[in-house]
């Protein structure tokens, strides 16, 4: 019999496990839309990261945590990896087709372990990528022509002689060098802000949760979350909202109905929407409310009751108590 050491082992891909977490993903009810997935296998530990979207209205940062267990539990007992969901990103929020989702007020999860992050940082591929591969490709170069004149007494490159020659005769003061020095110091300084910013200026992380496992809502998705409720003020025909770093824009129509009144009501629903949304950093609301041409400043009039219909009933008795007969 092969020993237990010599019989091989299992190896689940990071692709396959990104694969599993959107499947578990799916299996839950607070998961709408379309949901994507990507992993990190190290050794027997794995790191995932899901994007997907909510329903709504509901609160947000429960449901997000119900996803998360979930995800970390089905799949680490499907691949048998100790499972960790890293990040969970919600990118839509949709009302349900077939009704209405019970809302419901919750307290977040304490944060454990280290500060919550106040935005996810990047992982800046596309820069580190191009510099990476820049670097790599001049050094290549150089160590193949280097060794091939070294080790196999070839020739220098003429690209190499004539780049030593140019910079042998160019001074130190000629317009291609302080142009080529400027564009040097340009690309070191902008490398230098990618690698001290967090990026990512489009999410706004959700409070209650540690940094080691955080949840972030697009802002296409706070932005839909505050149209809604502005759009269930009294008079309010159309809206438009704007989610910035700090702020909140919103630009509402009014139809009907007194404005002071109606901007109240669309204040009020606006700074409730976000905090429903429990963002790490609240946002103030700036609203601007305008009235349509067609504007009535009294509201519609409430349409009148339908009269009841009286049902016919029985004619009169004759005397005597008995019914009158019918003729043949």
């Amino acid at each position: 019999m092969i020993p237990a050491a010599a019989r091989g082992t299992t190896t689940v891909s990071a692709r396959a496990v990104a694969k599993i977490a959107q499947q578990a993903a799916t299996e839950t009810p607070n998961a709408v839309g379309t949901v994507r997935g990507t992993a990190t296998v190290r050794g027997q530990r794995a790191e995932v990261s899901v994007r997907l979207g909510l329903p709504w209205p509901a609160e947000l940062g429960r449901r997000a945590g119900e996803v998360q267990r979930h995800v970390a539990s089905r799949t680490g007992e499907l691949t048998g990896l100790s499972v960790r969901v890293a990040r969970l990103r919600v990118v839509r929020l949709q009302r349900p087709a077939g009704g209405t989702v019970v809302f419901e007020k919750t307290t977040a999860p304490a944060a454990r372990g280290r500060r919550v992050p106040r935005r996810w940082w990047s992982a800046r591929p596309t820069p580190v990528v191009v510099t990476a591969l820049l670097g790599a490709s001049a050094a290549g170069l150089l160590t193949a022509d280097m060794a091939s004149v070294h080790l196999f007494g070839n020739a220098p490159a003429a690209w190499r002689t004539g780049l030593v020659d140019r910079l042998a005769t160019t001074s130190p003061a000629a317009g291609s060098v302080t142009v080529a020095a400027a564009a040097m110091a340009v690309a070191g300084l902008w490398l230098l802000l990618l690698a001290c910013t967090p990026g990512l200026r489009k999410r706004h992380v959700v409070a209650g949760f540690g940094a080691g496992r955080s949840i972030a809502l697009d802002r296409a998705a706070v932005a839909s979350v505050v149209r809604d409720r502005v759009l269930d003020a009294d008079g309010v025909d159309f809206v438009r909202v704007r989610v910035g770093r700090r702020r909140v824009r919103v630009r509402a129509d009014l139809a009907f109905g007194d404005r002071a009144t109606a901007r109240e009501q669309a204040g009020a629903a606006a700074r409730d929407a976000l905090a429903d949304c429990r963002l790490n950093r609240p946002l103030r609301v700036r609203l601007r409310l305008r009235t349509t041409s067609t504007w009535d400043p009294t509201p519609p009039a409430p349409a009148p009751a339908p009269a009841p219909v009286p049902v016919p009933g029985p004619g009169p008795v004759p005397a005597g108590g008995a019914e009158p007969e019918e003729s043949p």
